[in-house]
């Protein structure tokens, strides 16, 4: 196999410059959704409608295990338009179609996915992004997402890029990025023989937010 091309690597690559049907989209409530934004470079825009019941999910196929083919490389570019407002949840899932993958609303952390891992926004609490995550319905550290306090905060339309390297080495290690910086070294967080899905998911806190994405990658090695 010719592992110096990119036929060597399993590649998701999406600049969201056509439609982008071939996702699972589970919107739910009176969220308007999600569909293509018309800003230059492609872009797609998530959208809540803000009464306290509406969520919107994007999920690709259940294709990547580390124990398979690693790290498994997870980026986006993505920026949030109201962050105080908003709940947002960037990872891997081992479904692609919950309506919310992992919240932490009120200061509880409520996983819905079996096993996830990712970035978690909570603006009603405060602007830092987090590092959170499941395996096999136990919440990782307890149940306490952890700060990542030496990542940039998320600021209202400013756009960030995040991203995740995992790999199955102590338990589950996984490296997270916030815009190019890495910010935190997570191991024994995720079950390295689950089939995981890439999410894109937000989730409104009672009044009406959106968040553009200006692309996604998720890359690893073949088995």
């Amino acid at each position: 196999m010719a592992t110096d091309t990119t036929y060597g690597m399993l590649e998701l690559w999406d600049d969201f410059l056509k439609d982008i049907s071939h996702y699972v989209e589970t919107v739910t409530g009176s969220a308007t959704g999600v569909d293509i934004f018309n800003l230059h470079g492609g872009w797609i825009r998530l959208d809540v409608d803000g009464d306290n019941a509406d969520a919107v999910t994007v999920g690709a196929e259940r294709a990547w295990e580390a124990d398979e083919g690693s790290p498994v490389l997870t980026e986006v570019r993505l920026r949030v338009v109201d962050v105080s407002v908003a709940s947002v949840f960037i990872g891997m899932s081992d479904a692609n179609n919950d309506t919310v993958v992992i919240e932490d609303e009120d200061g509880a952390l409520n996983t819905v996915a079996t096993d996830a891992y990712g970035f978690l926004l909570e603006g009603e609490q405060d602007e830092t992004w987090s590092a959170v995550g499941v395996q096999t319905d136990v919440d990782n550290n307890s149940g306490a997402p952890v700060a990542l306090t030496d990542g940039a905060d998320a600021a209202d339309s400013v756009i960030q890029t995040l991203k995740l390297e995992a790999d199955p080495n102590n338990s589950g290690t996984v490296r997270y990025y916030i815009d190019g910086e890495l910010v935190a070294t997570r191991t024994s967080w995720f079950g390295s023989g689950i089939v995981f899905c890439p999410i894109l998911n937000i989730d409104d806190r009672g009044t009406t937010f959106q968040m553009d994405v200006d692309y996604w990658l998720v890359r690893a090695p073949r088995s």
